[in-house]
């Protein structure tokens, strides 16, 4: 072959040209990016949108519908589904794999903007962004110290978010369980009435008084010179917005906001909590950006965290109450570990068969050359150093050194007979270069469909089936030019010393015993086929009763939790439950660090508390980490009885994606919720008989309480009151409504409008809440409406513009995925759902 005769006739060359490789690997490693599992972007946009006040049912009809039918007419969607809640929206659509999702996220943005027209006026924007596991939080931190909730929330927005957020690769920052400073205007409804005032008024009021409008441009000197324009009527201090004048009496005398309400400086409502090891403070949860280096990220935001800590104020402490990198950098470790013992292992291997040290190195030459070489293939074309691409350069050790190995024994064999080097290493090269080609590209044959598997596995494994590629074509390079080259400057005829006549001996062994293997093979071949046939059959059996799953279950020393609390319990219930979740948890051995938050989750619930919790290290403890889960549940259960539901699982290996809430998802759609939810009621009864399943629950709540403003349309009617006023004016005095901002110090803060709290909770005061007709008499809510309290959804799902509920659990210890699917598809066949139902799998088990 020329490039065997090439590189023999020129050393220097063939050195350069591995070497050039090897340069540019050893670049391109301290280059990349390092994380748990390649950067997979997920099919999925979500559009998500508030409405505040806002039932479940109207986010359903108004907004979630009306979104669902303009983006449907998008080519490629593969699923469609929605999340309708308090005052929130969330729709996610599924596009298929070989979609581009930025150009798909722009379709979306556009059939939005489109629909905003058909959306109620005073919604908040819709945001659409594309879902990406890069969007969940790799680093929690945790400030405390012996302050009000005011002050370290300020610290921590002002201080610590703005240093974290100018590093290089984070993302974003977000606050949990802090207060921000919020300017309140409390109304009094005896003293609106007294003046003849509405809470519409006083809003309009705020909007319109207190506002900076530009004026356009002056031209001085026939445009010598220009000036900016601008009205400026902002309040300058918090108690100026107790001057502006909401209307005129008869007299002529103005009422002001001053006159009928309280203005306060003050703090937003307490929505969420956050509480690390006993101790309550304000959380900030930190994303990277989009393929940056989540170990870079997390070292620098660890040394921004030291930095502050040494010049915060006595008393604060900040903390890293969560870090993903942790296990991200000690699963390559463990890996890179492996990867060594690996190469080491060949070696060894290689030297004990071939009993030649020069023999021996020219094959391990292979080893680094050709794993270094892949590192610059990984940079051209966007990998990152992960589990699946250093499990792939693993599993390739031993196959890099099998060009190698045949080239060199070829070589030796001829060498022995006396034949000159470098004659020997090109004649001995030459007639295995055939064989070494075949058994090199039947390897690649066997890897690159690994790439090009479908669906999300295969997004996974292209990097794994690539980079094996990568690495067995360089050692085929190398085979052919950098080891002929050696061979035929460095083999000699091998003479071995005593010390190795033993292992020459088993040697001789092994080949009478292949050879009397192979002669019966030969006598009983048809015996032999059979055998293998047979040994064929027996391992597909076999092979079918191998536990299945998306990924297997690991021993992080670290798990994830839920407890959610009854519909309608407040902040004030969850910090109860949050305090005896932490006292239970302290019992349990082996828990080191517990990590609580209420309304941290996306839809902001207050009744649900979150948990992450660290275990001791699995080299320091005697039970497994689901040993420990185990415990922690039932501690959980005894420690909030009231709760009802509570979850324990495993950190996800995948986060993102928007598609799993635990490992088993079974959507069940249909017309009727009512006959969905009886149904799913009987799945789940016996699915509890199997004991196969964990934190069983269902999607579907009902019980939350809501109080129902019944609209009289014929008595509205007669006094000229619409259903809009009404809706706004409950809505102000009820939930609050944002009427502007306050702007302090380069900051802008909200100035929210709302009923004193006192009145509010008195239904007798709210119906004596006056509005204004269109003939602009004020009229008692009372007259056009009635007020009774009732129960709902907590919030409604669809999928595919049906309604659904979805049956969730995750396995019970020891109980592999498959195991479980298989059971339930057993428990449906038992019990076949109507015809008016369709079943579907999602999460885990879909993927």
């Amino acid at each position: 072959m020329w490039l065997v005769d090439l590189s023999i006739k020129r050393p220097v060359l063939a050195v350069m040209m591995i070497g050039a490789l090897v340069v540019l690997g050893w670049i391109s490693m301290g280059r990349l990016g390092v994380d748990l599992f390649p950067d997979v972007e997920f099919p999925y946009v979500a559009v998500t949108t508030t409405l505040e006040g806002a039932s479940p049912d109207t986010m359903e009809t108004e907004v979630s519908d009306v979104i669902e039918e303009s983006v449907n007419t998008i080519s490629g969607i593969k699923q469609l589904r929605s999340t309708s809640a308090d005052g929130l929206s969330q729709v996610f659509i599924e596009f298929e794999l070989e979609e581009n999702v930025d150009v798909k996220a722009q379709d979306v943005r556009d059939k939005v903007n489109i629909a905003r027209r058909d959306l109620p006026e005073d919604i908040d924007p819709p945001v659409i962004e594309k879902v990406d596991p890069d969007a969940a939080p790799i680093m929690s931190i945790m400030i405390a110290a012996d302050a009000s909730i005011g002050e370290i929330t300020t610290y921590a927005d002002e201080v610590v978010k703005e240093a974290v957020q100018r590093l290089p690769g984070v993302g974003s920052v977000t606050i949990v369980g802090g207060r921000l400073r919020e300017i309140r205007i409390w109304l009094n409804a005896d003293k609106m009435r007294a003046f003849g005032v509405t809470a519409d008024d006083v809003v309009r009021a705020v909007r319109s008084e207190h506002a900076e409008v530009p004026g356009g441009r002056l031209e001085i000197g026939g445009g010598a010179r220009e000036f900016g324009a601008k009205t400026v009527s902002e309040a300058k201090t918090p108690q100026e917005f107790a001057d502006l004048v909401v209307a005129y009496r008869e007299s002529g005398a103005p009422t002001r906001i001053g006159d009928v309400a309280r203005v306060e400086d003050g703090l937003e409502d307490e929505r969420s909590y956050a509480q690390f090891n006993g101790r309550p403070g304000v959380s900030l949860e930190v994303r990277r950006q989009s393929g940056r280096n989540t170990l870079e990220v997390a070292e620098a935001v660890h040394t921004e965290v030291e930095r502050l800590q040494a010049v915060a104020p006595d008393g604060y402490e900040l903390v890293v109450a969560r870090d993903v990198s942790r296990f991200i950098e000690s699963s390559v470790e463990d890996v890179t570990h492996e990867l060594e013992i690996a190469i080491v292992l060949v070696v060894i291997v290689t030297f004990f068969f071939l009993l030649s040290w020069r023999a021996t190195l020219m094959v391990a030459i292979a080893i680094p050359t050709s794993l270094i070489s892949a590192f610059f293939a990984f940079e051209v074309f966007d990998f990152t150093i992960n589990m699946l691409t250093l499990l792939a350069l693993t599993v390739t050790i031993g196959l890099l050194v099998d060009d190698a190995i045949v080239v060199v024994e070829s070589v030796q064999r001829d060498i022995d007979a006396g034949i000159e080097p470098e004659k020997a290493a090109r004649q001995g090269t030459a007639r295995v270069a055939l064989a070494v080609l075949a058994g090199t590209f039947a390897t690649l044959a066997v890897f690159v469909p690994i790439a090009f598997m479908e669906g999300i596995v295969g997004r996974f494994f292209l990097q794994y089936g690539l980079a094996i590629v990568f690495a067995v074509s360089v050692s085929l390079l190398v085979a052919l030019t950098l080891t002929p080259m050696l061979a035929s400057r460095f083999l000699k005829p091998e003479s071995h010393p005593a010390l190795l006549r033993p292992i020459e001996k088993f040697h001789r062994r092994l080949d009478r015993a292949y050879s009397a293997i192979v002669g019966v093979v030969v006598r009983w071949r048809y015996l032999a086929l059979a055998a293998a046939i047979g040994s064929l059959f027996i391992g597909g059996f076999f092979a079918s009763r191998v536990p299945s799953g998306f990924t297997s279950k690991a021993d992080r020393s670290e798990f994830l939790g839920a407890i959610e609390l009854p519909l309608g319990s407040g902040i004030a219930e969850s910090k109860k439950a949050i305090a005896a979740t932490n006292e239970a948890l302290r019992g349990v051995e082996h828990v080191k660090n517990i990590f609580l938050t209420a309304g941290a989750g996306s839809q902001g619930k207050a009744n649900v508390i979150d948990l992450y919790a660290s275990i001791t290290p699995k080299q320091e403890r005697r039970i497994g980490q689901f040993e420990v889960m185990d415990e922690a549940r039932r501690a959980l259960r005894e420690a909030v009885p009231e709760a009802s539901e509570i979850t324990v699982a495993e950190v996800p290996w995948i986060s993102g994606g928007g598609v799993s809430t635990g490992d088993i998802e079974l959507v069940i759609r249909g017309d009727s919720i009512p006959e969905i939810d009886a149904y799913v009621k009987a799945i789940m009864a016996r699915m509890r008989e199997t004991n196969l399943y964990s934190d069983l629950r269902s999607s579907f709540e009902e019980g939350r309480p809501e109080l129902l403003i019944d609209f009289n349309r014929t008595r509205a009617g007669d006094l000229g009151v619409s259903a809009r006023n009404l809706a706004t004016t409950a809505r102000t005095v009820i939930g609050g409504v944002d009427a502007g901002t306050y702007e302090e110090g380069g900051r802008r803060y909200d100035v929210r409008v709302r009923l004193e709290e006192s009145q509010r909770q008195n239904r007798d005061q709210l119906q004596l809440i006056q509005i204004r007709s269109e003939s602009g008499q004020l009229i008692d809510l009372a007259s056009v409406a009635t007020m009774r309290f009732a129960s709902g959804p907590s919030q409604i799902d669809r999928q595919d513009r049906a309604r659904k509920i979805s049956i969730l659990a995750n396995t019970a210890s020891n109980v592999a995925l498959g195991t479980a699917t298989e059971a339930l598809e057993m428990i449906i066949a038992e019990y076949p759902p109507p015809a008016t139902m369709q079943i579907s799998y999602e999460g885990s088990v879909r993927r």
